[in-house]
Order: structure tokens, then sequence, then C-alpha cells
């Protein structure tokens, strides 16, 4: 296998290890300053419709989103599992990498019984210009019509 891919699913399980262990202060860490994250429906995506659930364009962004979780959005306790697969480079320029992958996002409350929350793909930049390769953008596509529960935590 690769360097890169191998380098590249490292930072996705990166990425969904500090959502699962809710260390959440970690995730903005893992994109460029200038970055855009966009959690987005099939629907409106293949339609190039910009109607997005999360919208964030700069890391500073995803720190308000972080600082929102932590301090001020209401909602029942959860646990998240998220499941990244079938990571692939789609194409590569100079410090960029295209790559795409498929998640499964599970969660459960306190009820205890877990419940699959989204499933669908990603397409993603990642700047690779520095050791420490970064997300520059992420398009996360879910596929659910309807999403159970609230969308709480990052995807």
């Amino acid at each position: 296998m690769s360097e890169n891919i191998l380098k590249a699913e490292r930072l996705y399980a990166t990425h969904a290890q500090v959502i699962c262990d809710n260390e959440l202060e970690k995730w903005p860490e893992l994109y460029t300053q200038e970055c855009r994250y966009r959690l987005i429906s099939r629907v409106n995506y293949e339609r190039n419709l910009p109607m997005c659930v999360i919208l964030a364009e700069s890391r500073g962004a995803l720190i308000d989103r972080v600082t929102a979780i932590r301090n001020t959005l209401v909602y029942a306790p959860r646990y998240v599992t998220h499941l990244v697969s079938n990571v692939r480079i789609v194409k590569q320029d100079a410090n960029l990498l295209h790559t795409r992958s498929q998640f499964v996002v599970y969660f459960t409350q306190t009820d205890g019984n877990p419940r699959v929350q989204l499933l669908g793909r990603s397409f993603d930049q990642i700047d690779t210009s520095q050791s420490e390769w970064l997300f520059a953008a992420r398009d996360v596509v879910f596929d659910n019509e309807l999403v159970p529960g609230s969308i709480v935590h990052p995807i």
C-alpha cells in the first residue's frame, strides 16, 4: 500500500477517534486555518444546492462549533461511534490530495439502544504541504432522508 494512502487513512482514523472519544477540542486541529467543512444531504449535494446542515468556512468556525457543543447546545447525552472505510485517493495535485471515503455513524443515548444516525460518503481535500497532513475541505454527504435524533457532533 502506498505511503500516501496510509497517511490519509491515519488522518481519517484520527478524525473519527477524537469524535468517538469525545475529545472534540482536538477536532479543529485536524483542519487547515482556511478550511471548509460541510455536512450536506445527498439530494442537495447532487443538485448542487447550497443548503447544508453544518457549514464552517475556517478553523475558527470549527472551534466555535465545539464551544457551542460544550457550552450552549442542549441535547440528550449520547455516545457516538464512527466507522470509516474505503478511503481512496482520487487525484493528487502538488500539495493537495483529493480523497473520498464511506462512513456510518452510530449513536447510543441513555436508553442504551444503538441506532444508525447517518451513513454516506465524504469528498475531501487533504493538505500535504506540511509533515502533519490536515483536511483543507470536507464535504460529508449523508444518504438518510430523515436523521434520527439531532446532529450534535461533527461527522
